[in-house]
């Protein structure tokens, strides 16, 4: 008597060695890549409040104001006075603030369609003057 055997057909693509290849490529991918690393500005922050929902009320005589409009040029705002200046001159009229008082608060507010670079140089410059109390802010 003679068997005869069944034949089994294969529907379709054998799929056991493709989990396989889909790991080494993404081994491969992730291997290779390079991934860009942002760095952002170096500032040290205080530490947080024990009470975050109390305001601190500033006098007005305790905060100079910073302003950069949009082509990057420097008004200097004091309880006093106003004056446009130039971003190479804002370290030394900050730094003489500051030496005549130290509790002195710097609020550097910038447009908002002001480039970035300009905010940063001003900070640069409020850091180099010796401002150790600096507000960031955008209108």
């Amino acid at each position: 008597m003679k068997f005869s055997r069944k034949r089994k057909e294969l529907n379709g693509i054998p799929t056991s060695s493709m989990s396989d290849v889909a790991f080494l490529l993404l081994v491969f991918f992730l291997s290779t890549t390079k991934f860009d690393i942002k760095k952002g500005l170096g500032i040290v922050l205080p530490p947080a409040s024990s009470q975050g929902d109390k305001k601190v009320k500033l006098k007005d005589e305790n905060i100079t104001k910073v302003l950069i409009n949009k082509e990057g040029e420097v008004l200097l705002k004091t309880k006093d006075s106003e004056e446009l200046i130039a971003m190479n001159k804002l370290k030394a009229r900050i730094k003489s603030i500051v030496r005549n008082n130290p509790d002195m608060v710097i609020s550097l507010k910038t447009d908002r369609q002001s480039q970035y670079k300009y905010m940063v140089q001003a900070l640069d410059q409020l850091q180099a003057a010796g401002a150790e109390k600096i507000s960031l802010s955008t209108n």
